[in-house]
């Protein structure tokens, strides 16, 4: 008999959507895909060599299970430069990006605590906590998606332990004010809450910029900063990422660490350590990104049956539709008769339905078709 655990978990919307679409190509099916979370890009030629050069000179082994020094200290040094963040290299962890997000449920949870989770959230957060004993709460968020803090006070209990966010946010593209963020640690401290940020789309922002909650200093000893290389240097295949929190907090996952995955692939740590160098490719990345979002809203909004903002960060459009049928059906149809693939709303939360995600990380030729079969399938509903 399987575990009681998996009860309570569900698959992944958007890693099953992927796997179903390979499914389809291998048919020899044309499939537009707009599921997929991950750059198109391959990761830059020089992170590619160096890691590989790195491997012949036999870097091939387990390292320390909190990453290689170079690494820590140079992740604490981007922190400091970049985001304002004072954590030491002591103070940091690398680990595969999601998994950071398991280490920090699992580090600062007892069974029972409860987790605020605002809408729409990114499809794990939920599963991940209930993986680690805890209760998912989520909350809905206004109608930009700001965070609605009189509707947080009212699910905050004796059991709840902290509030999981992403900045910028998966579906929505949203990116937090410096307002939104101070009033966010003003909240965490009048409850004594950890905020455990995913900032995992830093470095694709378009308008504005991203406020840490961690450089709050009344905040560090309750905050969990998550980052990675996956999105802002096309690696997700390296799965490669690090966590930067109070010492307590960074020695007791790299307990979990060392009990589970030991340490993060060496390669990826010298990939990621070279990745660290290189400034130019992120900007040359978001500058491509911007176009297709600026391609893709261009043809989505001549559709008066959907209702779509426009991102501020990551590579998604989330756009309202106003038919009353099911996100699912929408989605299950988008792929029947159109061969589309979008991620239902209401696999981010109840806040989600009547809602699709579309990911623009992908090439102009499918953005510019895909999103025609979308408006002429809304036009038919």
């Amino acid at each position: 008999m399987l575990s009681q655990r998996l009860q309570y978990v569900n698959e992944s919307a958007t890693v099953s959507a992927s796997n179903y679409v390979e499914k389809l190509k291998k048919q020899g099916i044309k499939v537009y895909n707009f599921g997929i979370g991950e750059p198109d890009f391959t990761t830059p030629q020089h992170i590619i060599e160096y890691a590989f050069e790195m491997a012949k000179e036999g870097k091939t082994h387990y390292t320390p299970s909190n990453g290689i020094h170079e690494l820590r200290e140079k992740v604490s040094e981007k922190l400091k430069n970049r985001n304002n963040i004072n954590a030491s290299p002591d103070e940091v962890l690398i680990t595969p990006t999601k998994f950071g997000i398991n280490l920090a449920m699992m580090v600062i949870l007892n069974p029972g605590d409860e987790v605020l989770i605002p809408e729409p959230y990114y499809v794990s957060y939920p599963d991940i906590v209930r993986l680690a004993g805890g209760k998912p709460v989520t909350v809905s968020t206004l109608e930009d998606y700001s965070l609605d803090f009189d509707l947080m006070r009212k699910y905050v209990t004796p059991k709840t332990k902290a509030i999981i966010f992403n900045n910028p946010t998966n579906p929505t593209g949203k990116v937090y004010d410096e307002k939104e963020i101070k009033s966010l640690v003003d909240f965490a401290l009048e409850y004594g809450l950890y905020i455990v940020s995913d900032e995992i789309y830093e470095d694709l922002i378009y308008n504005g910029k991203l406020i840490s909650p961690a450089s709050y200093s009344e905040m560090w000893g309750k905050s969990i900063t998550l980052n990675g290389f996956s999105k802002g240097y096309a690696m997700t295949g390296w799965r490669i990422g690090y966590m930067a929190a109070p010492r307590e907090i960074v020695e007791a996952a790299n307990v979990i660490q060392q009990q589970t995955i030991t340490c993060v692939s060496s390669i990826s740590q010298y990939a990621a350590l070279r990745a660290l160098d290189d400034t130019e490719s992120p900007k040359k990345m978001k500058d491509e990104f911007k176009r297709r979002r600026d391609l893709i809203l261009s043809i989505l909004d001549s559709s008066d049956k959907l209702n779509v903002t426009e991102p501020d960060g990551a590579f998604y459009v989330f756009p309202e539709y106003n038919s009353d049928i099911s996100s699912n059906k929408v989605s299950e149809d988008l792929l029947e008769k159109y061969q589309v693939v979008v991620t239902p709303g209401s696999a981010f939360g109840r806040q989600g339905e009547h809602h699709f995600r579309i990911s623009f990380a992908t090439s102009e030729d499918i953005i510019k078709e895909g999103a025609e079969r979308i408006i002429k399938f809304f036009a038919s509903v």
